[in-house]
Formats: C-alpha cells, structure tokens, sequence
C-alpha cells in the first residue's frame, strides 16, 4: 500500500502537467475555430489571474496624465470649467 501511494506521489505532477497540455492545445484549437466557449474560457481566467504588468500599467497612465496636465497648465489652457 505505501508503495502505491509513493508511486501516485511521484506521477500525479506529471499526470497534471500533461492534462494543462491537453487542455491547453484543446484551446487553441477552440480559439482558431472562434468558438464561444474558448472566449468565454479565456474572459473567466482573464478575471481571476492578475495581470502581473497591471501596477506598471496604471502608473504609466498616471504619468502620461500628469504631463497632459502639466503641458496644459503650460500653456494657459483651463484644466476644467469652474462650476460656479
């Protein structure tokens, strides 16, 4: 019994590794085919696994933001109508 569970131990990474693989090329050929279910597959995971480039993202908007602003302020340009 101990020798079955070491054997699983050894070959349930390797038996998921393979079925991501699987998994992964039925995708692609979903998404080639433009079926529903890979958009729909792709929008879920797309929710829940962070975009690890989103911080960089939002701090390079916020930059070019700032220099729009800077520019504008520039050159006498009103940044906003008051709302007197």
């Amino acid at each position: 019994m101990n020798n079955l569970i070491m054997i699983l131990a050894v070959i349930m990474p390797w038996l998921f590794f393979v079925l991501f693989i699987l998994l992964c090329v039925k995708l692609v050929s979903w998404a080639r085919q433009r079926r529903t279910s890979a958009i729909a597959l792709g929008v879920l995971v797309q929710m829940f696994i962070p975009d690890p480039k989103a911080q960089i993202t939002i701090e390079a908007v916020a930059e070019r933001k700032q220099e729009v602003k800077k520019q504008q302020d520039e050159n006498g340009d009103p940044l906003e109508e008051p709302l007197d």
